[in-house]
């Protein structure tokens, strides 16, 4: 062969080697298993395995929802509303019954959040008031000051005002080993004496008045809602990292040093434009995840907050744990395992660098029925160990290896080259989020327009906490839209109204024609939040200009920004916008775009039980887009014609045959309420009675129902498991739906798209709870009272008291529904009147509504709650 062609083949196969080295690696990257085998009815990938170490409840030990270890591999467990347990684990060889456990002989417990670090147990207590124990919320030091191996010094290293299920919950060890990081849910207080990454001018910042939750959930709360610190092992120096989260139960980082939490939805709100599923969020430093209370709760493209990197259909978020450390096939090392407590769900996400964030791969690991995930570990042996409970639920320790053909060997987890130099230039704006430095300005303004929306977030946020002098000015001589609009929303934050008036002007001038979608978004979020934080109205001259710019591009937009003008020209009052929005509503099409978020990858995977409540709902599915044009039109009060209104009001009609959430009809009628104020009051009931024929009532869910035959009982929560153990074979659909109503169930609980919304939900009552555990909710209902749905008591200064739920609230009065059979039954206080408040300790469920009931009828009423009211569940095939 010729030397000259010779080299030329060697030149070439060079340039191909790296192609080729390339197409390897993507050959070789690391799939999930896709068989999957069921195990003790839970289902799990293919060369797993998982066995049940230990049961609390065998032995009075409560019901365990957090987990650590210590570097012997020994786990200390909390029971929600009990004690610390130290759990030495067996080998893998011996049998599982040589599991001890140790109660812990301090004065410790209700711990959420459990670590262990360099021989101390740190705790977060999530503790009711005036518990046995006689703890308090907060963040605790536990020590073994002698070395005995004891326990023997609890230290209190800062109390936190909050508690419940939205209360304290997990703390994480920072990969340097240097700090902790706490998350804590919307329900507690964020102290004054913090410090912060985020700015702390947080506000509601919404344009239009909110509509807080019919049912009274988290009515109270203001912004910023769930909130995540850092501080240091003997909890002096506090910093709050990010905001707006629901209430986000764990958290863990990556080998790249990132944090992500997995945050929870409000169920009540599903087929509502507010409306956010449950989401993993990747949580930088001086986020703000937008969660407000009712409808206040911000887009996710807006710009003034984060969107999650996945958002995940329906379910309750708890544990958060990485794969480092897992003797599982590789695939299964590297991410996140996403525990979810009502689903009896665990994910687990593969993250991909997609600039200075990522992207996540979401599969399902394991699930059962019912499986109410709590927390997890990875153990020292390589075995993943997680719990189930909460609630008082039954709860078990369980154990999941892997002994199939892959390779399992541990494989060392290294940072991402790829996305390594933006994650770089993220974490050194971040730096100063902290530190204040005035030759660092320009370049914040430089980045406030990067590619990245994390990064240009960032650099907003530290430009926020740089002296307002050094870059106010530059809203007038920027030239860069995306930049100018930064300016904007930072002046919004920050500045005065001379300020915010002369970011306005800057903000009209720009070209709309020339700006792209997210620069519109942007654009039109930044006009809101500079009017919403202006103190003095908008001049005449502004609002003009404003309208003339904005009212030509009316539904020639996308649908997001169609929104968002809607709302805008509606607080300007703008009557042109009525005929063509109302003709947008009476067009009744449904979009792929609001059935994405519920059949997500997760939910379509699973039976239809599981989603059950939202398969309903897509059957009659609301359509989103034209509520938030309804909700805006609601405000506006100039331009309305008797033709206009009926057309406007009959939509009400078509809207109340929808399926939602279980405030869904309780949302629609406040926004028509609402629109109701600005119709004359001698006309307001005709207007109203165009949307009312489609309502469904209680008198019309007992119509037929036959009453108990019995005879009834006392019954007990043994002789409920115990009589359902005995007639389960025979269970029959129909007279378990007819008992669901006989029992007054139906009054105060929807199952299968049926019934009310005082009490929780029931659809999936199988997949979390067992016999027992439903047995126990109803003989005794007021042992254990969700957040959601606990009753008051408030004290008068005339020495009256009243109980009820928070259903509306002024700055003068509260209105309380009493009545959980009649949940429209209210009562106004004056705030001038109240003396005090307190949680009730008894369930608004009064114990004894299955005392008329038989064996038999008990049994078929039990059978119809753990089917979810499905007459095709297998707990009916033996019937069939």
């Amino acid at each position: 062969m010729p030397t000259g062609l010779l080299q030329m083949i060697i030149n070439r196969t060079h340039m191909l080697l790296p192609v080729l080295c390339l197409l390897m690696a993507c050959h070789n990257k690391p799939v999930p298993i896709t068989e999957t085998i069921s195990i003790n009815e839970v289902t799990l990938p293919l060369g797993f395995n998982i066995e049940t170490l230990y049961r609390p409840g065998a032995h009075e030990q409560g019901s365990w929802v957090s987990l650590t270890k210590d570097e012997e591999g020994r786990l200390y467990a909390s029971d929600q509303y009990g004690t610390v347990y130290r759990v030495t684990l067996p080998d893998q060889a011996h049998h599982r019954d040589s599991v001890q456990v140790k109660k812990l002989a301090i004065q410790i417990g209700m711990a959420q959040g459990l670590l262990w670090h360099d021989e101390v147990l740190y705790a977060v207590v999530n503790a009711e008031t005036n518990n046995d124990m006689g703890i308090r919320s907060g963040f605790y030091r536990i020590t073994d000051t002698d070395k005995d191996d004891a326990f023997d010094t609890v230290t209190l290293l800062r109390a936190f005002d909050g508690d419940g299920e939205h209360g304290p919950h997990n703390i994480v060890l920072a990969p340097d080993g240097e700090s902790l990081y706490i998350v804590l849910g919307n329900h507690t207080k964020i102290p004054e004496d913090l410090g912060s990454a985020v700015p702390k001018q947080w506000g509601e910042d919404n344009l239009l008045p909110v509509i807080k939750d019919p049912s009274g959930h988290a009515n109270d709360v203001k912004a910023p809602g769930g909130w995540v610190v850092k501080t240091d092992f003997e909890g002096k120096d506090w910093t709050i990292v990010n905001v707006g989260l629901r209430n986000t139960y764990d958290m863990a980082f990556n080998p790249d040093g990132e944090l992500f939490g997995f945050d929870s939805d409000m169920e009540y709100d599903m087929g509502m434009p507010w409306y956010r599923p449950i989401r993993l969020c990747h949580l930088t430093q001086g986020g703000d995840f937008g969660w407000r209370t009712g409808t206040g709760k911000f887009a996710a493209e807006y710009p003034d907050n984060l969107p999650a990197i996945v958002n995940m259909g329906q379910g309750s978020p708890t544990g958060v744990l990485y794969g480092k450390g897992l003797k599982f096939p590789e695939y299964y090392q590297d991410g996140l395992y996403l525990f979810d407590w009502s689903y009896g769900t665990m994910y687990f996400a593969s993250l991909s660098p997609n600039g200075s964030s990522y992207t996540a791969e979401i599969t399902e690991f394991l699930s059962g029925v019912p499986l109410p995930l709590t927390n997890g570990v990875v153990g020292k042996d390589g075995a993943l160990y997680f719990l189930t409970g909460g609630r008082r639920l039954e709860s078990a320790l369980y154990r999941v290896t892997y002994n199939g053909d892959l390779n399992h060997e541990v494989i060392p987890l290294k940072e991402n080259r790829s996305g390594k130099k933006e994650r770089d230039l993220r974490k050194t704006i971040e730096r100063l989020q902290l530190e204040k430095d005035a030759r660092k300005i320009d370049f914040l303004i430089e980045n406030l327009n990067h590619e990245d929306r994390y990064i240009r977030f960032s650099a907003r946020v530290a430009l926020e906490n740089q002296d307002m002098v050094g870059w106010r000015a530059d809203i007038t001589t920027q030239q860069e839209a995306m930049r100018k609009i930064a300016l904007a929303i930072a002046i919004a934050h920050q500045g005065e109204d001379s300020d915010r008036l002369l970011a306005l002007n800057a903000l009209v001038e720009l070209d709309w024609i020339s700006l792209n979608t997210t620069e519109k978004t942007d654009f039109l979020r930044a006009i809101e939040l500079l009017i919403i934080r202006m103190d003095q109205d908008m001049d005449t001259t502004l609002k003009n200009a404003l309208s003339g710019k904005l009212l030509p591009f009316l539904f020639k937009e996308t649908s997001g920004i169609n929104k968002q003008l809607v709302a805008l020209l509606s607080y300007l009052d703008l009557p042109e916008i009525l005929e063509p929005t109302i003709s947008q509503m009476e067009q009744d099409t449904i979009t792929d775009q609001f059935k994405g978020m519920y059949l997500s990858s997760d939910i379509s995977k699973r039976s239809a039980q599981y989603g059950q409540d939202v398969e309903n709902m897509l059957k009659h599915m609301p359509n989103q887009q034209h509520i938030s044009y309804a909700r805006s039109l609601a405000e506006l009060k100039t331009g309305w014609t008797k033709a206009l209104r009926e057309r406007y009001f009959r939509w009400y009609g078509e809207a109340f045959t929808k399926k939602g959430g279980l405030q869904y009809t309780n949302f629609i009628k406040a926004i028509q309420r609402r629109a109701l104020t600005n119709v004359p009051e001698a006309d307001r009931a005709y207007f109203e009675s165009l949307g009312e024929a489609s309502m469904n009532d209680l008198e019309d869910l007992m119509k037929d129902v036959q009453a108990p035959e019995g005879p009834g009982r006392n019954w007990t929560v043994n002789e409920v498991v115990n009589a359902f153990a005995r007639n389960r074979a025979n269970a029959n659909f129909e007279r378990g739906d007819n008992l669901f109503r006989a029992t007054l169930c139906v009054a105060c609980h929807e199952i299968n798209g049926l019934g009310g919304s005082v009490g929780p939900e029931l659809s999936q009552l199988g997949t979390r709870f067992t016999v027992k555990d439903i047995a126990e909710a109803i003989v005794n209902p007021s042992q254990t009272i969700s957040d959601r749905y606990r009753d008051a008591i408030y004290y008068l200064k005339d020495g009256q008291t009243v109980t009820g739920r928070i259903i509306e609230e002024t700055d003068q009065d509260i209105v309380l529904s009493t009545n959980p059979f009649s949940p429209d039954i209210t009562t106004r206080i004056v705030k001038s009147d109240l003396l005090k408040k307190e949680p009730s300790p008894l369930s608004s469920m009064p114990p004894g509504l299955i005392n008329t009931l038989n064996e038999k009828e008990l049994s078929d009423l039990v059978a119809f709650l753990l089917a979810g009211g499905d007459k095709d569940h297998s707990i009916y095939e033996t019937s069939h």
